[in-house]
């Protein structure tokens, strides 16, 4: 597929997540597949003001390219200006957050909470297409507390959005309920741009499903990658018909303990390694292993990390 001028082999898109989707993150994935991978969602304000936290999270790495950066805030001026910023830092996407849910980031008009005004979410798109010169896209829902997915489409394409992408959900459904994948189905029909489906994608066989189902450009995988780098690419494998091949138990072990070392490089060991315990659970349960979950909680520095693994009894 083709999005923003940028041909990808795989239509299976990392999705961006807070928390989840960072350097060393990526950095994994990288491994597995060479599909289009998100950052987490930056704030475009703590972006203007120059924080220092917020810069590191928005620096490009070249091995990790093809990767858009998504930008979160309520004020055009603002989103336009944090897009000049990271523009200048290397990204080839700039995506706008007008999907998530969080009731602390809605609350302030950004994310999910765009969706309850087009007007101003057509004058975010519109100042972040002008302000630069890479692409734009936006991430989406149905609506906010009702269905205006068509009227947003139509926005956001207006606006000049290079593709879209929605989730099948109400924002005030938080992830509730089931995707409405039919939605997501008759907005791929109207789409003028390039349309990715996002919601309820658990397994290779579900994210297939929703690509044939809704006729999309492609399909944007979220929570389901969480311990689980490798789904954009295993997905694709059985997209076109290959064998699925999991991460064996070796592979899963050395692939925590690189993602640990990772973390630990860029945050400090403790710190690191405090980051790593929700990963090291994702891992351990997406791969169906046997382990003590509150041992993980437990674990201090990588030799630690390592001497638990030896530990784990790795499902066949």
């Amino acid at each position: 597929m083709k999005l923003a001028g940028i041909k990808l082999d795989n239509p299976f898109v990392q999705a961006p997540m807070s928390g989840v989707t960072d350097k060393a993150f990526r950095t994994i994935a990288r491994r597995f597949h060479g599909g289009l991978i998100y950052t987490e969602m930056i704030s475009a304000e703590a972006l203007c003001r120059g924080d220092r936290k917020t810069l590191r999270m928005a620096a490009m790495d070249e091995g990790h390219k093809p990767c858009a950066i998504q930008l979160l805030g309520p004020k055009p001026d603002r989103l336009a200006e944090a897009a000049r910023i990271v523009e200048g830092l290397g990204a080839r996407i700039i995506d706008i957050n007008a999907a998530c849910p969080e009731p602390k980031v809605v609350k302030t008009g950004a994310g999910g909470g765009l969706l309850k005004d087009l007007g101003k979410l057509e004058k975010a798109v519109s100042a972040v297409v002008d302000a630069v010169d890479v692409p734009v896209s936006v991430k989406l829902r149905l609506g906010y507390d009702k269905d205006i997915s068509s009227k947003a489409l139509a926005t956001v394409t207006k606006a000049g959005a290079a593709y879209a992408t929605f989730h099948g959900r109400l924002v005030a459904q938080g992830f509730t309920g089931k995707a409405d994948w039919e939605a997501l189905k008759k907005l791929a029909g109207e789409a003028e741009v390039p349309f990715l489906a996002n919601g309820d994608t658990r397994n290779e066989a579900l994210a297939c499903e929703l690509l044939r189902h809704t006729g999309a450009t492609g399909v944007m995988l979220g929570r389901a990658t969480r311990g689980r780098p490798d789904l954009p690419g295993t997905a694709f494998d059985v997209l076109e018909g290959r064998p699925l091949r999991r991460m064996s138990g070796d592979i899963l072990s050395a692939t925590i303990l690189d993602h640990a070392k990772l973390l630990a490089l860029e945050h400090g060991e403790h710190r690191g390694i405090c980051r790593m315990r929700k990963h090291a659970h994702w891992y351990l349960a997406a791969a169906g292993a046997k382990f003590v979950k509150e041992k993980v909680h437990l674990i201090e520095t990588v030799a630690e990390l390592e001497k638990f693994l030896d530990g784990v009894v790795w499902k066949d």
